[in-house]
């Protein structure tokens, strides 16, 4: 031996490459059907041809998530996707999802991202998986498991009655949650990932996976421009208002009062605060910047994209929040997040060590309630001095974690 060392073959193997006929007189071209970066109806991105492409990459397992639900519910079940790849090495990812949940996907990981939609269900009666996992109790979604043709399915199904049940031994306990309220709500206190992870088989450890979320150097840019535009410079601090909540269960955002008393307080000690939201959120963002008239409180909008409002959330130091997707949003991007819970289970969300839960001390909750005629009620109950104790806490660590 001199040293030298054989050259490693690039490109698919020669059993993998189909040969077509162009026609026309061109010669045969040999394709690779089975690439993770094959397209079909254009170039992949590389724009090389399959023979000798360094960047084949067999699709290995075919794993399709069907994952829709709330839009913090989609993000926080990225926190699945490091568990997946780490048993599924070389596997492709295909996420069905709904389509507004389509931008909180992240392609680092998932090679396809479908929102539900005819196209969709037409694709999944033609395709095969090795491994589908059913991650709704909705039924509509659980069918998709039920027409998917896969090796193996895990998670959620629905009968011939459009009954929903576990599709596996393990699902038992994390079905049983979403059927039993003093289980949910007095006795589990175990996290959304570590539930799941156990329900469907994908290894889960909080000290390794987290959220997932990519953000375009475009959105980051526009989330800058913004805030420049608002008199913020890069760097300073500044405190996330995310004043809304999803509007399925009562009192999962906090008081509009609650909020402008923490406002004020932050406002006394000179603080700078960005009030985020989206559409549901632009009328009390609206009245809170009216009621307060700062030139510490900014309203930067409420009709950006998820991309650019996760690129704003992004750039504060800490973000108050209810149980919604802004408190998904902010852990994900590494901002220190309070979270404040009411009527919901706070024992589900895993904080990962970037902030804290302000839990209100009702008897009554968690409840799920749609409705609630108790005053003062659970949200109430919480006092904006707690909140703005939390605030101070957080803003120091956030401090120590960049020195």
């Amino acid at each position: 031996m001199n040293g030298d060392t054989a050259a490693i073959p690039s490109g698919p193997p020669p059993d993998k490459l189909i040969d077509f006929q162009a026609g026309n007189g061109l010669p045969v071209f040999p394709v690779a059907l089975d690439c993770r970066y094959y397209i079909g109806d254009r170039p992949c991105r590389f724009q090389r041809d399959c023979p000798g492409c360094p960047h084949y990459s067999p699709q290995g397992d075919r794993i399709l998530i069907l994952k829709t639900g709330a839009l913090g519910d989609v993000l926080r079940t990225t926190i699945l996707l490091g568990g997946i790849k780490r048993q599924f090495p070389d596997s492709h990812i295909t996420w069905v999802t709904a389509p507004s949940a389509v931008p909180l996907v992240p392609r680092s990981f998932v090679d396809r991202v479908w929102p539900v939609s005819s196209e969709t269900l037409a694709r999944l009666q033609v395709e095969s998986f090795d491994l589908v996992l059913s991650l709704d109790k909705e039924p509509e979604v659980a069918a998709l498991a039920m027409l998917a043709k896969a090796r193996e399915k895990r998670g959620m199904g629905v009968d011939e009655r459009g009954a929903v049940f576990p599709l596996n031994r393990e699902m038992a306990y994390y079905f049983r949650l979403g059927l039993d309220n003093h289980l949910k709500f007095h006795v589990n206190r175990r996290t959304y990932p570590d539930l799941l992870a156990e329900a469907i088989r994908i290894p889960y450890d909080p000290a390794l996976d987290d959220y997932h979320l990519d953000i375009s150097e475009k959105d980051r840019e526009e989330a800058r421009r913004i805030l420049i535009q608002q008199g913020l410079e890069p760097g300073r601090p500044v405190v996330g208002i995310n004043s809304g909540a999803g509007g399925v269960f009562v009192n999962k955002d906090w008081t509009f009062f609650g909020y402008l008393d923490l406002i004020r307080e932050l406002d006394r000690e000179k603080i700078p605060v960005v009030l985020l939201g989206g559409d549901r959120e632009s009328r009390r963002v609206s009245e809170l910047h009216r009621t307060l008239k700062s030139s510490y409180v900014k309203d930067v909008g409420t009709q950006h994209s998820l991309g650019v409002f996760a690129a704003l959330a992004e750039r504060c130091r800490v973000i108050v929040t209810g149980d919604t997707l802004g408190m998904h949003v902010g852990l994900a991007v590494g901002s220190r997040v309070i979270a404040i819970f009411g009527s919901t289970q706070p024992h589900e969300i895993e904080m990962f060590g970037r902030g804290e839960k302000v839990v209100t001390p009702i008897e009554c909750a968690p409840c799920y309630r749609r409705s609630c005629d108790i005053h003062p009620s659970c949200m109430e109950r919480i006092r904006p001095e707690t909140v703005m104790d939390a605030v101070r806490r957080q803003l120091d660590l956030s401090v120590s974690a960049r020195t």
